[in-house]
């Protein structure tokens, strides 16, 4: 019971620190570094280190191999939420009925037609690349309205965020045994620690705001799959600190990069 009770303040401490900390990183740095660390291995990430704790490496290994092909499901969510948020450009709680709707029907379906499927690692990866630039390119034509005035909220928000980000996991990862590593997988694309920041963000702001935010989540998302990858092939000889540590270096690297090679080139001005 002690340890159990300690894995579960655990998931609660971690679970209020992500939200809180992608809450701040919209509302103060803009939509698209808010939208990059949302694809981080956040909710993926704390999946990976409390199933690695209760179910063991091997499993965990397997597990992170069936999230590569699992996050088109994250993809379809994304882009459903913004395209249905943007074109009716509100906010408040009920504006985010319709848009939720969409997009869990369509992270739904995919998800249905993903577990069909078990594409060995090598060939799951370049497809999955293949549909991050192509959702990118997609949501380019949503709007790109910034963030331009703090909204500060509440105690109740932030209970809220934590009690919907830690009651995610806790369901992944307490059906993680009985549903197996695919699903473990599928399950864990869901946008666990995106979702109550969508909302947060949704209900204080517009629809074209949220989409400003989510239309830089798929090229980010390559981060988490670098995670993934990594995860996959050294979790069971490296074990689940080392692991954990060798994907978030991954994916570090990948979000690093992105970030340069994606910058605003600087102008020049003539006789400066």
């Amino acid at each position: 019971m002690e340890i159990l009770s300690g894995l579960f303040l655990a998931k609660v401490a971690v679970s209020i620190s992500v939200v809180i900390g992608l809450s701040l990183v919209a509302e103060h740095l803009g939509p698209r570094a808010a939208g990059f660390l949302t694809g981080m291995p956040l909710g993926a990430g704390i999946i990976v280190v409390f199933t690695g704790i209760e179910q063991g490496t091997v499993f965990t290994a397997e597990a992170a191999g069936f999230m590569v092909p699992g996050f088109v499901t994250t993809l379809a969510y994304v882009y459903l939420y913004a395209a249905v948020a943007a074109w009716r450009n509100k906010g408040g709680v009920g504006a985010l009925l319709l848009p939720t709707l969409v997009a869990n029907l369509g992270y739904g379906a995919v998800a249905y037609l993903a577990s069909l499927t078990q594409p060995p690692l090598l060939l799951a990866l370049p497809v999955m690349l293949v549909a991050m630039f192509a959702a990118s390119k997609a949501m380019k034509t949503l709007p790109n309205t910034p963030i331009t005035e703090r909204v500060r909220f509440g105690m109740g928000v932030a209970v809220f965020r934590a009690v919907v980000a830690t009651l995610a996991i806790l369901v992944v990862t307490g059906v993680a045994r009985a549903v197996g590593p695919q699903w473990t997988g599928i399950l864990t694309a869901y946008p666990l620690t995106l979702f109550p920041l969508i909302v947060v963000i949704h209900v204080a702001y517009r629809g074209e705001q949220i989409a400003a935010v989510l239309k830089h989540v798929p090229l980010g998302l390559g981060s988490v799959l670098s995670f993934c990858v990594t995860i996959h092939y050294t979790l069971p000889t490296l074990g689940l600190a080392l692991g954990v540590a060798a994907g978030y270096a991954a994916a570090f690297c990948y979000l690093a990069a992105l970030s340069y090679f994606t910058r605003k080139p600087r102008t020049t001005r003539v006789g400066a």
